[in-house]
């Protein structure tokens, strides 16, 4: 596991912010995360729905399937950092999002960001509990 992996693990909630500049029109809470899976609460759709999570040696990403498509939030660093409890802790990852019309982003989500589509957003993630 990655020292990004290891970050986003520690975080257990993060809560995240998508737009384009300074528009935010995607709101997403992701809870219970673990080792493999998530649970999301997104501003796209109603209810929690079940996401999978991949840790690469590059990126760390939280992938939703929706139908034949899937919405992959990918995390690529740490932005800031913190102290807490004594150690220091990510306050804030970088991110993307985008939602591909097909199921291999799934398979190799590495691939998939290098060749993200126009409809992709930048955004921010943080921990629900900073403190």
């Amino acid at each position: 596991m990655n020292g990004l992996a290891a970050a986003v693990l520690a975080a257990g909630e993060l809560i995240c912010e998508f737009g384009v500049g300074f528009e935010r029109d995607v709101m997403l809470v992701y809870e219970a995360v673990r080792r493999e899976s998530a649970q999301v609460v997104s501003s796209e759709r109603p209810g929690r729905n079940p996401v999978r999570l991949r840790a690469t040696a590059s990126a760390v990403h939280l992938i939703e399937p929706v139908g034949p498509s899937v919405r992959v939030t990918t995390l690529t660093e740490c932005r800031s950092w913190k102290w807490k409890r004594g150690a220091m802790t990510c306050a804030s990852f970088d991110a993307r999002r985008a939602w591909h019309f097909d199921t291999l982003a799934a398979v190799d989500p590495d691939a998939s960001l290098e060749r993200l589509p126009s409809g992709s957003s930048s955004g921010v993630c943080e921990p629900w509990n900073l403190d």
